[in-house]
């Protein structure tokens, strides 16, 4: 659902601003129909209905449009920064002394876990845990 210039189509903002009403309006119904029948109104139950229809529908459409198979992003590693660290070669802040120590990535200190080394060594960064990065040293 995305425009020839890669922005999202009509239809997508359209589901999107559905998608955000839909529980609104369904809670309203579920209280509606919650007050007529405790008025003794045996149509509040259609009320309830109703909104319970469209909180399901919601869920549906978040379940099935936005669901990140069918959403697959084109930078898949933005918001995992360690992620994005795998492969380079860093430096040794903080020894790395059973297993744990720190790297500097720029101008932070990122925790590291990994095989005993020295500060100032070079490392390489192979995978994450947590917000540790799992480092070695790099082969000669």
């Amino acid at each position: 659902m995305q425009r020839h210039d890669g922005g999202p189509s009509a239809l997508a903002w359209l589901v999107a601003f559905v998608s955000v009403a839909l529980p609104w309006i369904g809670i309203g119904l579920i209280i509606a129909g919650g007050w007529r029948l405790s008025r003794g109104d045996p149509e509040g139950w259609w009320w309830l209905c109703g909104g319970g229809a469209l909180i399901v529908a919601d869920m549906l459409i978040d379940f099935v449009w936005a669901h990140p198979s069918v959403s697959k992003s084109d930078q898949p590693d933005l918001n995992r920064r360690g992620a994005q660290l795998i492969g380079r070669v860093l430096v040794v802040e903080e020894a790395i002394e059973g297993g744990r120590g720190k790297v500097r990535v720029g101008d932070t200190l990122w925790p590291a876990e990994g095989p005993d080394v020295p500060v100032g060594a070079h490392v390489t960064v192979t995978g994450t845990r947590g917000t540790a990065l799992v480092v070695e040293r790099p082969s000669a």
